[in-house]
C-alpha cells in the first residue's frame, strides 16, 4: 500500500480544497472558516455532498481580510 503524503503536498496540487485542506493552506483554523462560510464571506461550491473551496475564493477571501497595521487613533 502505498504512503500518504502529507495534507498540504497534495492540497498544493488541488484547484478544489476541502474545508481541512483550505485550513492548512491559509494557516487559519476549520472553525474559523467555517464561521466565514456560514456569514457568506467565504464562498463555496457542492458536489453531491462534498463542500469545495476553489483555490481563488480562498484568496479572494484571504485578500480581503482586514490590514494587520493598526489605525492611528483620532
Amino acid at each position: 500500500m502505498p504512503k500518504r503524503e502529507p495534507m498540504l503536498r497534495n492540497a498544493a496540487e488541488k484547484l478544489g480544497l476541502t474545508v481541512p485542506e483550505a485550513a492548512v493552506l491559509s494557516s487559519l483554523g476549520q472553525t474559523s472558516l467555517y464561521k466565514a462560510i456560514k456569514e457568506g464571506r467565504l464562498r463555496t461550491r457542492k458536489y453531491g455532498t462534498r463542500t469545495i473551496i476553489t483555490r481563488a475564493d480562498l484568496a479572494s477571501f484571504l485578500e480581503n481580510l482586514p490590514d494587520g497595521i493598526k489605525q492611528p487613533e483620532r
